[in-house]
């Protein structure tokens, strides 16, 4: 694709762990990534959730592209765990930038 270089589509169903977390902020929306760990666990980076509620995160299973996908599943965020000692910061040796959602 343009956007990653040597990148290819993905096809329905090759990457089945991957979601797609659609994030809203006021009239800010972004998104992010994240792997899904077991039916009601998801991991993602602590900066795309630090600032947010649960309530302003969407999990997306299933969709293969960023607008709306009618095969994908929408998913509602209960509760969101961040890695106690996070921090990410330029040069740092350790980056604890991780974290759960419920």
């Amino acid at each position: 694709t343009q956007a990653v270089v040597y990148g290819k589509i993905a096809e329905r169903g090759q990457f089945k762990y991957q979601v797609l977390l659609k994030l809203t902020k006021g009239d800010l929306k972004g998104t992010c990534g994240g792997g899904i760990i077991d039916n009601t666990h998801i991991v993602t980076a602590w900066h795309c959730v630090d600032d947010l509620g649960y309530d302003n995160i969407q999990v997306i299973v299933g969709a293969i592209r960023y607008a709306d996908d009618p095969n994908a599943e929408t998913y509602r965020v209960s509760s969101i765990r961040l890695h106690k000692s996070r921090s990410c910061k330029p040069g740092e040796k350790r980056c604890y930038d991780i974290a759960v959602l419920t």
